[in-house]
């Protein structure tokens, strides 16, 4: 069963063992995870700052809390809190525009994100041939990200201790479910989400020349095209125009599963389960508690 351990903003820790509902997302497509909970409480209901779910001795969720609200109904008082998790913080607070020159790690780090509570990176601390640009309106989180994509070629992981990791070593796991605790597989194909050709433009003079196939579309008589201008266009090169391809390819096979009980896992594990031939990736995860007991979602799509 899980625990959850709510922090008010005076220090103050109370725990709960359940809740009347819960949920915790977790995506691919979003850099902060989510929480939302509602607690039957008694007595005074003090500003709730930060919430912690454990799965006996492993964490699956810190964060911070969003929005709180009290809720008297009948001879009951409730609390609802929505939070994120530590990357939020990267995400709300915008960046000053400026421009740095062979930028590095440690000098980042120092100027956006020690000031914001995190105490420690891990990976390359030499500085970069080039500039990073911050122009108006990028979130901190924007400045980590670029710098990551531009120059350390890596996907940036938080931990939830404030550790911000640029290594490239974390480690994806694999999870296997049995039909046992199986409650539901949902396989869809999405025939509209797949684009079969793209005709992509790359240099000045020249017309849409370059062609680009969906593998997934050939022989499943999908036509879906586009055409692309990659030129003089930030992030459209040809790379980018490629990645398009795949990642709609991607969308095409879809899992949903439904397993009783908390899972040990994470997005972008490998995933197999008991019946599918597939072999699978996690791209996002729901930790649900309702009526009926407490169960893990996963949204998995084609392992490549």
């Amino acid at each position: 069963m899980l625990k959850y351990i709510l922090t008010d903003i005076k220090g103050k820790v109370t725990s709960f063992s359940k809740p009347l509902n819960m949920t915790i997302i977790s995506s691919s497509g979003a850099p902060a995870d989510s929480f939302s909970g509602v607690f039957a409480v008694s007595g005074r209901i003090p500003e709730i700052l930060s919430v912690k779910v454990m799965n006996g001795a492993e964490m699956i969720f810190f964060g911070y809390v969003d929005e709180q609200t009290e809720i008297a109904e009948g001879d009951g008082s409730f609390l609802e809190l929505k939070a994120r998790s530590i990357e939020s913080i990267l995400l709300d607070n915008e960046a000053l525009p400026q421009t740095y020159c062979l930028p590095s790690m440690s000098y980042i780090f120092e100027r956006h994100f020690r000031p914001l509570g995190f105490h420690k990176y891990i990976g390359s601390d030499h500085s970069y041939n080039g500039e990073l640009m911050i122009r108006k309106g990028m979130s901190q989180w924007d400045v980590l990200e670029n710098f990551c994509e531009k120059f350390v070629k890596v996907k940036p992981y938080v931990s939830a201790d404030g550790v911000i990791d640029i290594s490239g070593d974390v480690k994806s796991g694999s999870v296997f479910l049995g039909r046992k605790n199986i409650i539901s597989v949902r396989k869809s194909l999405k025939r509209s989400a797949v684009i079969s050709d793209i005709y992509a433009r790359t240099y000045n003079a020249g017309g849409y020349n370059t062609h680009m196939k969906s593998k997934v579309a050939d022989g499943r008589n999908i036509r879906r095209v586009r055409y692309v201008n990659a030129v003089n266009s930030k992030g459209k090169t040809v790379p980018y125009v490629r990645n398009i391809i795949d990642r709609t390819d991607k969308d095409y096979e879809n899992y949903i599963i439904d397993n009783a009980g908390i899972i040990s896992c994470g997005v972008g594990d490998e995933l197999t389960v008991e019946g599918v031939k597939s072999k699978l990736k996690i791209k996002e995860l729901h930790f649900v508690l309702h009526t009926k007991g407490e169960y893990t979602r996963i949204y998995a799509e084609v392992a490549e």
